[in-house]
């Protein structure tokens, strides 16, 4: 697994959990709650995402870790890799998709998208 952490570690004292998911075909909104303070992750048209419990996504592990970061893009390995092998998966053809991981307590979020998202305090 290859991956480049996008935000800074979390101390030891700090947990992060995904608390809102919104998704209406153009924009998908992540919301995440570190120590009170919710950040929304927004993401402009992306071709795809799924949400597991941190438990089934070990392979992420331990690159992908709060000790890392707690928002990444993946370079290699990941689900992205895994959809292009997949015979079906018609974007394997089409470049410059990128997948980006965001972690959390409970549940974490693998989103492919074609541009970068942006990160910024919530109004929620």
């Amino acid at each position: 697994m290859k991956c480049k952490a996008l935000e800074p570690p979390l101390s030891k004292d700090e947990d992060i959990e995904i608390v809102y998911i919104e998704f209406d075909i153009e924009t998908l909104i992540v919301t995440v709650l570190i120590d009170g303070d919710k950040i929304d992750i927004s993401f402009d048209s992306p071709a795809g995402y799924r949400v597991l419990d941190e438990g089934d996504l070990l392979e992420f592990w331990p690159n992908c870790s709060s000790s890392n970061g707690w928002f990444y893009e993946i370079h290699s390995g990941g689900w992205l890799d895994q959809e292009r092998d997949r015979e079906g998966f018609a974007s394997a053809a089409k470049t410059g998709s990128k997948e980006y991981f965001i972690i959390g307590c409970n549940y974490c979020i693998n989103v492919l998208a074609w541009e970068a998202p942006s990160v910024c305090q919530s109004i929620r």
